[in-house]
């Protein structure tokens, strides 16, 4: 969750944001739990929109399918809109930047059974969804926190980012891939500036801070986990390992 002072209908308000799994964008005010706005940031179409006076979202007819056992392609997949790499908030931009999701789920409910010693007690049938024409299945999003829209988005093709976003007061975004790049990007437009190979796939959340009036930036690097085992095939070629990297921004 994301602390800010946003400009709304004219005045200051002291908000809280989350990028929910859910594809929505919620800003809350608060100081007395007020949902000023609830956005989709990401392809939804298990509701249409969340009420702004009660906070739910109203359904579409894909939930109803679903409890009627039919199989859907739901959107974002169970994996969500985004998942749990920390987004960033810039309060000179006013933008958020986060790694997103872009992948469906095949979605259907099986009959329940009883419960087998040693098997998953689920039933469910949980399939990704074919990847669209544009072939990504994430972005490197700029989003406006009241709007839900990308100021830009970077598609990414190969798999998402799993590394947080860093936003310094020098206008840089930092994160890392799960092939090992550490990227700098340029926040008022994406563009790539800088990056580095650490030798194993950075998801980990980078850190800044001075020292001896200098600034750096440092990161964990080394695949592994959950999402590595369910991207293992993707990132065969890519070692484990366990490292850190700290790096030297210049001086004016």
């Amino acid at each position: 969750m994301i602390l800010a002072e946003l400009t709304v209908d004219g005045r200051p308000r002291k908000a809280l944001m989350q990028l929910n799994r859910n594809g929505f964008l919620y800003v809350i005010d608060r100081t007395n739990g007020q949902l000023i706005s609830a956005k989709p940031f990401e392809k939804v179409n298990w509701a249409t929109h969340v009420d702004i006076e009660t906070g739910r979202p109203v359904e579409t007819e894909v939930g109803q399918k679903v409890r009627a056992h039919e199989e859907v392609e739901l959107w974002p997949s169970t994996r969500g809109g985004k998942n749990w790499p920390h987004a960033a908030y810039n309060p000179d931009t006013g933008l958020i930047y986060a790694n997103t999701m872009h992948r469906g789920s095949l979605y259907k409910h099986l009959p329940t059974k009883p419960h087998v010693l040693g098997q998953r007690y689920q039933f469910i049938e949980n399939r990704q969804a074919p990847v669209g024409p544009d072939g990504a299945v994430g972005h490197v999003d700029a989003i406006e926190p009241l709007t839900g829209k990308q100021r830009w988005r970077v598609p990414l093709t190969d798999h998402p980012h799993w590394s947080a976003m860093l936003s310094t007061g020098g206008g840089l975004l930092f994160t890392g891939k799960m092939t090992g790049e550490f990227i700098a990007m340029d926040a008022e437009t994406g563009k790539t500036l800088w990056q580095f190979q650490t030798g194993s796939g950075v998801n980990a959340q980078p850190v800044t801070y001075t020292h001896n009036g200098r600034q750096y930036v440092t990161v964990l690097s080394g695949v592994g986990g959950l999402w590595w085992n369910a991207a293992r095939q993707q990132l065969q070629n890519v070692p484990q390992g366990g490292s850190v990297w700290t790096f030297a921004l210049f001086q004016d």
